[in-house]
């Protein structure tokens, strides 16, 4: 043992069970025992051990005093949360987008579907009168030159036209018992034209002229059995509604518009604004002219929707095709793409501009070839 003086316990260690921690001891003289010097390396931040019997446990440590904003999380600047929005955005517009468009083209299908159909029952029925029995005069009656010429006019006026009407002035004309030809037997002359006048004197009230064509045609297709379509089955789920409020429903296209029809369209043009008529007396519709024509001159009945803009711009007439014998050469040229009236019949409606852009025909697969 070493003699008395300042540096007599500088050597002595602690015991091991009551110094958990390497550090230095200090003489007694030079301060109180929780006055120990920290852990050797470590810095001032660190925690001091307490004497013995004052914490927790042997060895416990004082809680770390942090150093303020040395821990604290960083959060988002305004660039990095407007970057983010924004990409959201973008992505919310690339989305919508596509959603639209699928929305807008399954709509074109199901009016193309609804419209097919429609064009296969009046086929069907148009059909029928290449082999009409018609009454035939011992010479061709005045204004005509061949009887082949006078037959066709027949059917078209007497038969196509009565049977397949689209405007109400042409139901009027039959319910009204009007000549076929001057001095014969007056409408109705087929159970169609019977039909026709049925439906028209059980309305409620008087047909509007707004939507007549697409009336007449849900009249015609549903109502009155034509080509023994009567509820036709594959007709009976489709979109109905009665658009202008008149008793007289329509067929509506899938934006709610009424499916228009048009029974001579001779002037209109497809693809919509080119320079000639899609129907013409001339190839691809042989039989539209000469001593022989064909009943329908070459032409077929126009369906259409107005599309997406719920815009037709089709112009449909008003000129009665069941005009009153004996005016020739209106009487004459009911349906005939020579005439300067009928040849008005499907052509651009200016009011309001053209929107025949996104309209859609039972005639369109037949304009791309």
């Amino acid at each position: 043992m070493t003699g008395p003086g300042p540096n007599r316990f500088r050597n002595l260690p602690l015991p091991e069970r009551e110094c958990p921690i390497r550090t230095l001891p200090v003489p007694i003289e030079e301060g109180p025992l929780h006055a120990l010097p920290l852990p050797l390396g470590e810095g001032p931040d660190r925690a001091l051990p307490l004497p013995l019997g004052e914490g927790r446990g042997e060895g416990a440590w004082l809680p770390q005093t942090p150093t303020p904003h040395a821990h604290a999380p960083r959060g988002f600047t305004l660039v990095e949360l407007l970057v983010a929005v924004s990409i959201i955005l973008i992505l919310m517009t690339l989305i919508s987008g596509g959603v639209s468009a699928a929305r807008q083209s399954t709509k074109v299908n199901v009016t193309r579907q609804l419209i097919d159909k429609l064009d296969g029952v009046i086929r069907q029925q148009l059909a029928t009168y290449d082999f009409a029995n018609v009454p035939m005069p011992a010479s061709p009656p005045t204004g005509f030159t061949t009887k082949a010429e006078y037959r066709a006019w027949y059917i078209r006026r007497n038969l196509i036209s009565a049977d397949l009407p689209d405007r109400w002035v042409d139901v009027q004309l039959l319910a009204s018992g009007t000549t076929v030809v001057t001095g014969t037997t007056p409408f109705p002359i087929t159970a169609l034209q019977r039909s026709h006048i049925s439906v028209l004197r059980s309305s409620v009230s008087v047909p509007t002229t707004k939507y007549g064509d697409a009336e007449c045609l849900f009249m015609i297709v549903m109502r009155s059995g034509v080509a023994d379509c009567v509820d036709c089955g594959a007709l009976q789920n489709s979109s109905i509604g009665d658009v202008d409020g008149d008793s007289m429903p329509e067929f509506l296209d899938a934006w709610g518009n009424p499916i228009g029809f048009l029974l001579w369209p001779a002037g209109v043009q497809l693809p919509p604004g080119s320079t000639s008529t899609f129907f013409t007396p001339m190839n691809p519709f042989p039989g539209s002219a000469g001593p022989s024509p064909t009943p329908t001159l070459g032409m077929r009945p126009l369906i259409f929707s107005a599309g997406p803009d719920g815009k037709y711009s089709i112009n449909v007439g008003s000129d009665s095709n069941l005009l009153p014998p004996g005016n020739p050469p209106d009487e004459k040229n009911c349906g005939n793409p020579l005439d300067a009236t009928v040849r008005t019949y499907g052509s651009l409606n200016p009011d309001p501009g053209d929107s025949r852009g996104d309209n859609i025909t039972n005639l369109d697969a037949e304009a791309k070839r």
